[in-house]
């Protein structure tokens, strides 16, 4: 009985784990699509003019900003926390979708990793800004 029982747990933890790096890719892949929306519709927010909008990634959250360059003090920016288990595998870069074509500049490999167990969600943008594979490793 003790036996099944610890399988269970097992079983549980390891689907609660996958779960929470499912939900964050979902929130991440949704996120993406909003900004690349954003500057091709030409979005203002409210502002005079239209921007480029863009997202910078550091480890353990993500960073929506809006224009040609993460500046860090602007108070419009939107921070997205990964959660205690998820981070980035490669923090520290930007993608930005220029305006109304929604381009990057280089295609883009975004790798996310769950710490406990060590499962991976690969991302891959090509230079259009389309998602083209979305890797469970």
């Amino acid at each position: 009985m003790i036996t099944l029982l610890g399988f269970i747990t097992i079983s549980l933890v390891n689907s609660q784990q996958t779960a929470s790096l499912t939900s964050v890719e979902e929130i991440l892949l949704a996120d993406l699509k909003q900004q690349q929306l954003k500057s091709m519709i030409g979005d203002t927010e409210g502002r005079a003019t239209s921007d480029s909008y863009g997202i910078h990634f550091d480890s353990n959250r993500y960073i929506l900003f809006r224009g040609l360059i993460y500046l860090s003090a602007d108070t419009s920016n939107s921070a997205i926390d990964l959660g205690d288990n998820v981070q980035f595998v490669s923090p520290g870069f930007d993608i930005i979708f220029s305006k109304i074509n929604g381009e990057i500049a280089a295609s883009a490999v975004i790798e996310l990793m769950d710490s406990t167990n060590s499962r991976l969600k690969r991302i891959h943008l090509n230079t259009l800004g389309t998602i083209t594979q979305v890797e469970s490793l």
